[in-house]
């Protein structure tokens, strides 16, 4: 899976303690020289950024593709919650910190097939932590060596709805269209081989035909970063419906050869057990397919990525500053590569007399995820 997540955002950074760092001089001043006691103080800064998010790459699950390109309009529209922290600890030339971004989002779409409607749903845990060292500290300029990890949990799920109505119609016109070819198959005028694959058009022609086109082009291009977590269903459903249609012929077969008849004897009861049953095999395939269109399918992802990288910030004055943050990690650990770039722009003074940064945060990955869980809720088994 290939990812790249990018995100506009305002923060907001407190400075907290009294030993928070004060303005930066840029002109050396005379000071007393330091006593052997004298060590350098902590600086501990907190950020509670408000960010935009969008999203593009693209997402596989099982050998099915979506497109994933959704833009900032598409987020403000469907998330649930957004939150996002930071903080930092410098003592020195050392420096420990963290940050969490959490992202929920949703969508309901229509779908009108046998699946009515969908509803799916997506919550990003992201967390990065690390540690940093000051290569070089001079009064306009700094650079320092990080390394750290990043962990990521994607947590993606989607409602099937389906349509009882639809449903009902379907598999009864599938059996009618059916019982030719099971009376045939009875009757021993067809092998098994010619059965199975008129069983297999047929299924094709009134069955999945009916999921619609819909669900797989929502999911090929979704309004919020998901996998297409239903791009198996289709294939699903045939393969449930299959077995039951055999289960079906099996046991009207059995009940035939028991009756040990033959000619025009044994056709008159294949007929007549045969329409004895449509509706009941009919009521029974509406009832699994309700099941099966009404399930809910999750699936759980997490990997970690360590990664090494620089921070470098310039002073232009008292006031104003910009830095930019590099990361690259994977190495193949969690993520075949990976990568952050973080240029900013902050202002130390801003209004409410606290500092205030805007920056654009660019995040890449091709990640192949490690497959946690996949979670049917409900029986939906034919």
């Amino acid at each position: 899976m290939g990812i790249k997540l990018s995100y506009l955002a305002g923060a907001l950074f407190v400075a907290i303690g009294g030993l928070a760092a004060g303005p930066v001089e840029l002109e050396p001043k005379e000071a007393p020289a330091p006593t052997i006691t004298q060590t350098e103080p902590w600086h501990f800064t907190i950020a509670v950024p408000g960010w935009l998010a969008s999203t593009n790459g693209t997402i596989g699950i099982h050998g099915v593709d979506a497109d994933i390109d959704v833009p900032v309009t598409e987020v403000l529209q469907h998330f649930d919650a957004i939150l996002a922290a930071r903080a930092e600890a410098q003592k020195g030339p050392f420096g420990i910190y963290g940050e969490l971004i959490y992202m929920g989002l949703s969508d309901v779409a229509q779908i009108n097939g046998l699946i009515n409607n969908i509803h799916e749903t997506m919550d990003l845990f992201y967390v990065d932590g690390g540690l940093s060292w000051r290569l070089i500290n001079q009064p306009r300029w700094s650079l320092d060596f990080a390394a750290g990890t990043h962990y990521t949990n994607i947590y993606e799920q989607l409602e099937l709805h389906s349509d009882p109505v639809a449903i009902q119609q379907a598999s009864q016109r599938f059996v009618s269209n059916i019982a030719d070819d099971l009376r045939s198959r009875l009757d021993q005028d067809i092998s098994n081989s010619e059965f199975l694959a008129n069983l297999k058009n047929t299924i094709k022609a009134n069955i999945v035909s009916r999921i619609g086109q819909a669900l797989e082009r929502h999911e090929n291009r979704p309004r919020i970063p998901i996998g297409p977590l239903g791009g198996s269903i289709r294939e699903d459903v045939a393969q449930r419906v299959e077995r039951f249609i055999q289960a079906q012929e099996a046991a009207l077969q059995a009940r035939i050869d028991a009756l040990k008849l033959a000619g025009a004897a044994r056709r008159a009861a294949v007929d007549q057990a045969v329409n004895a049953a449509k509706a009941q095999i009919a009521n029974q395939l509406a009832v699994r397919l309700n099941k099966t269109l009404s399930q809910t399918i999750a699936r759980d992802d997490y990997f970690f990525d360590p990664y090494v990288g620089l921070y470098g910030r310039y002073n232009f004055n008292k006031t104003y500053y910009t830095a930019v943050r590099g990361q690259i990690g994977g190495f193949g650990v969690g993520g075949t590569t990976a990568f952050s770039l973080t240029p900013s722009c902050t202002a130390r003074k801003s209004p409410p007399g606290l500092p205030f940064e805007v920056f654009v945060r660019l995040l890449g990955a091709r990640l192949p995820l490690s497959f946690v869980a996949i979670m049917r809720r409900g029986p939906g088994v034919i």
